[in-house]
């Protein structure tokens, strides 16, 4: 069945059946229900390469997982405390848009040119890349594509300097200085002094402000950074066992820690339980992304919230804008989060 068929049947143009194949807004809602019941009752499914080589739109999202780190183990990504719940909130809310989404995880930096290719053959009408890692196979992609594109975890000054001149890019991140700063403060209320720290990789955008931040915010409270408290948990669970154990065979450990994602706090208070170390009565801990488990681990673990599901809806919005312009554009967005008071902190003595 062709498009003209549709048409007849339902007593409108074509040109209104293409509008609402293409869910553009200014069709009256009688009229939209009318064509989409036709489309339900014969089936009608539009030629998607046609529409593609008539310039239309595909009505699909190609939404990309970017983690070169951990090649050995690639499926931990989709029970990540930071990954999981951004493509569940993508798919869910991207399918209530209208939208396709078309997820593809790289994990080597030498199938980066995938991402290339899905835009140059069209099958997408924008794309989300999240978690991108610097490196010079991202920056060859930015400085090549013009099509619409939102990054998560990104310096936005950086992408800036190397995106192609003709760009419609947005970059969201979550405000991880005002999340820091919060658990900091949290701490220091509670009177801990010997503060350390669990930190992501520093090749990630979040990694490396999240230290930043916590090394600036301890300065501000008068307090001196102790080297020996910065534990390179590079965001996953096994480095953070590694790390934590080494700390405690020092024979000196902090009052408190804060990891920059879940999977680390965790991890880390399995460690210590493990060696008999109490938390939070013998060291507190502060997590980040509140991640599902952390509501349900004993203690609760008291972390930084960071809001994936706006945070998701937002991206797609900001990338409908860039989908929708036909000229260069850049937007920066950073989502507010906010800390959640658990069990895993105590107050101590000074």
């Amino acid at each position: 069945m062709k498009s003209e068929e549709i048409a007849r049947l339902a007593g409108v143009s074509r040109s209104t059946v293409s509008r609402v194949i293409n869910n553009y807004p200014n069709v009256p809602e009688k009229t939209r229900e009318r064509v989409m019941k036709v489309i339900r009752e014969y089936n009608y499914e539009p030629n998607l390469s046609a529409r593609v080589l008539a310039g239309k739109r595909t009505n699909t999202i190609g939404l990309f997982l970017y983690s070169i780190y951990d090649i050995q183990s690639p499926y931990r990504i989709y029970g990540n405390s930071y990954f999981a719940p951004l493509v569940d909130a993508f798919v869910d809310i991207g399918n209530s848009m209208g939208y396709y989404m078309l997820v593809h995880t790289v994990y080597n930096p030498d199938e980066s040119w995938r991402i290339r290719q899905t835009f140059s053959q069209k099958r997408i009408d924008g794309g989300i890349i999240i978690g991108t890692e610097k490196s010079q196979e991202i920056e060859s992609i930015l400085s090549k594509i013009s099509h619409p594109i939102v990054l998560m975890d990104c310096d936005p000054e950086e992408i800036r300097k190397i995106a192609n001149p003709k760009a419609r890019i947005a970059v969201i991140n979550s405000d991880d200085e005002q999340g820091i700063h919060a658990a900091v403060d949290y701490l220091v209320e509670l009177g801990h002094r010997e503060i350390g720290m669990i930190e992501g990789r520093t090749t990630t955008y979040s990694g490396l402000k999240r230290r930043e931040s916590f090394v600036k915010r301890l300065e501000s409270h008068g307090l001196t950074l102790d080297e020996r408290y910065m534990l390179k948990g590079d965001f996953t669970g096994r480095s953070t066992v590694s790390e934590v154990e080494s700390l405690i065979a020092s024979g000196k450990l902090p009052t408190a820690m804060i990891a920059s994602n879940d999977e680390m706090a965790l991890a880390a208070m399995e460690a210590f339980k493990r060696h008999g170390i109490r938390v939070p009565e013998d060291i507190s801990i502060v997590g980040y992304d509140d991640a599902l488990a952390s509501s349900i681990v004993k203690p609760a673990l008291t972390t930084v919230r960071i809001p994936f599901f706006d945070m998701a809806k937002k991206a797609l919005e900001m990338l409908e804008e860039l989908i929708e312009s036909d000229k260069p554009r850049f937007m920066v967005y950073n989502a507010d989060v906010g800390l959640v008071v658990r069990e895993s902190c105590t107050t101590i003595n000074t």
